[in-house]
């Protein structure tokens, strides 16, 4: 059975704190009884909590009586959930339902026999035909799908302060070059003000930075080479500019980024200590949640306007769920517009099928997502859209955690190389192409 290199050390450190996660009782044992629904995620922040517990009081109503048991674990851009999640799966003692990612991670469990094809979902939803294409090649293996998306996360968004960007007449930047000229602006016109904000408490963020300057420097296609280990990390010239490019952008970056979570980071924006942040567009729900007005308080930039990179939220179906009819039910139920569209408006995405029109959202951000992902070209991104694997990305996170610190760009490539070798990036990787 595969083992998940990448997450054991997480694990190890859950061991001991996992007791204290489910002693009130919301344990597997416990969700014995015919009418409870064991079910793991990790939104947990503003706008997210808000989000599942709508699509809660939707499942009640149409599951009469069904005691719903929500495992929550917070923080590691979903890695802290995963190390508790594994050791359930691996142990055979699985939840009804859990909050999973697409590419590397799912055909992880897909390939070591934890999941149950939901093909008799997709097909009875008529699924395919209601998302872009792109989707599929990080969702259907062996000839089967393995998850139910509920929706479409872009990452590729700057955000930032309006009020800070009217008083310096600062143009949103549209390339590198004018996003480092912008946060030189900043710097110098508001020394006290950090033109970029980040939060690395939780390391998955910095791969964020990882594949926006990728995307930025080398283009979609670069990009996606990177993270499965296509291209000669040691001696790739693209990628040496890249990781300049990166360098570039840390004297900049919110000196106290490793005291901050995501959202706290996205705090540093309403309180004017920070500028701009690279973020998905979940930080949205963070910034409605917290009083925010779009085009008043802050506003954002797809970066670069020409590529939709984003990932999606999905909940495959366990082997072996204690409650499967609740299961499939609660699946079938997140392939509706109704459920997508009630989830979406307040989570900060938007949804993932193509029949709730762009109209329906109240912002312009999600208006233009909803129709860039439909019209422009498409494509994952690393660590929560699966192009890298989960050994890779741990790794990776915590090479750039260091670079953070010391802008050591010889060191972070060497790194980054043998880390790609000893990951068996390129072969492990070599899926996705094979299903372009």
């Amino acid at each position: 059975m595969k083992v998940f290199r990448g997450m054991l050390f997480l694990a190890a450190a859950f061991v001991l704190t996992a007791g204290s996660l489910f002693a009130g009782g919301t344990t597997e044992s416990s969700a014995s009884q015919a009418n409870q629904f064991l079910i793991y995620d990790y939104w947990t922040a503003g706008g997210e909590k808000q989000a599942i517990d709508e699509l809660f009081t939707m499942f009640k109503q149409q599951q009469p009586g069904v005691d719903i048991l929500e495992n929550q674990v917070a923080g590691g851009g979903g890695s802290n959930m995963l190390a508790v999640l594994i050791g359930k799966l691996q142990s055979h003692n699985p939840p009804d339902a859990f909050q999973a990612s697409m590419g590397s991670q799912l055909k992880d469990y897909a390939d070591a026999g934890y999941l149950d094809n939901v093909d008799s979902i997709w097909q009875s939803s008529n699924y395919a035909a209601r998302i872009n294409p792109m989707w599929i090649k990080v969702m259907k293996f062996n000839g089967h799908y393995w998850t139910v998306p509920l929706n479409a996360h872009r990452t590729n968004w700057l955000w930032y302060n309006k009020k800070i960007f009217t008083q310096l007449n600062l143009t949103p930047p549209s390339d590198f070059a004018s996003l480092l000229a912008d946060a030189k602006a900043i710097k110098q016109a508001l020394p006290n003000v950090s033109p970029l904000a980040l939060g690395t408490r939780e390391k998955v963020w910095s791969i964020y930075i990882f594949d926006m300057v990728d995307l930025l420097t080398g283009g979609p296609d670069f990009m996606q080479k990177v993270d499965t280990g296509v291209i000669d990390f040691a001696t790739d010239s693209t990628f040496r500019q890249a990781m300049e490019n990166y360098a570039a952008l840390i004297p900049y970056i919110y000196p106290y980024s490793a005291t901050k979570t995501w959202d706290e980071a996205a705090g540093l924006l309403k309180t004017g200590d920070a500028a701009m942040y690279w973020m998905g567009d979940w930080v949205l729900g963070y910034f409605l949640n917290a009083g925010m007005q779009p085009e008043v308080d802050f506003s954002a930039v797809a970066l670069p306007a020409n590529v939709w990179m984003g990932h999606a939220d999905s909940f495959p179906m366990p082997h072996g769920a204690p409650h499967p009819a609740l299961a499939k039910a609660w699946l079938n139920m997140l392939t509706t517009a109704d459920a997508q569209k009630a989830f979406n408006l307040i989570k900060g995405s938007v949804t993932i099928v193509n029949d709730v029109p762009a109209s329906v959202y109240p912002d312009p951000y999600r208006k233009l997502s909803a129709t860039d992902l439909q019209t422009k070209l498409a494509i994952p991104d690393g660590f929560h859209g699966g192009l890298m694997t989960a050994d890779f990305g741990g790794d990776l996170m915590n090479i750039l955690t260091q670079f953070l610190t010391d802008s050591n760009v010889d060191n972070a490539i060497n790194q980054i190389a043998a880390a790609a070798e000893r990951d068996q990036l390129k072969a492990k990787s070599a899926w996705y192409w094979a299903a372009q």
